[in-house]
């Protein structure tokens, strides 16, 4: 009893208890909080790297990051190709010929003229209209 009369209580023992208790009755245990923590590590890593590039990469933006297709590639570039030397790769810059059109005009060469096009499979009016800008018929030599 101390000088009040009231029972003296052990305070180590009652704060250990309480520690005791506060961890057993914690429901998620230490897997919940080493998850939290992973998820405090992501959100902090998300903010610094925010803070870096400006914001955009963090909403995921087209602008950063990202690659172009090879259609975006293709609207983008003015290139103008001689289809009598081009390789498979420069043909697949143009818009709408893909693999397999660029070895179907590589297998029908040479070409006197841009119309000699319309007679490789795939390529009709319309394609040849979009191709016409972007081409050009010279002998292979030059």
């Amino acid at each position: 009893m101390n000088n009040c009369g009231q029972p003296v209580v052990d305070a180590m023992a009652s704060a250990r208890q309480m520690k005791r208790v506060g961890r057993n009755s914690n429901p998620v245990g230490s897997f919940g909080r080493s998850v939290a923590r992973s998820v405090a590590v992501r959100i902090v890593t998300r903010l610094v790297w925010m803070a870096l590039v400006g914001g955009a990469a963090f909403f995921g933006w087209q602008q950063f990051g990202k690659p172009k297709s090879r259609e975006a590639i293709a609207a983008e570039s003015t290139q103008v190709i001689n289809v009598n030397t081009a390789s498979v790769h420069e043909l697949m810059l143009l818009p709408r010929v893909n693999e397999g059109m660029a070895q179907r005009i590589i297998a029908d060469r040479p070409y006197a003229r841009v119309e000699d096009l319309l007679k490789v499979s795939g390529i009709g009016p319309k394609t040849l209209d979009g191709l016409r800008a972007r081409v050009v018929v010279a002998p292979a030599g030059k």
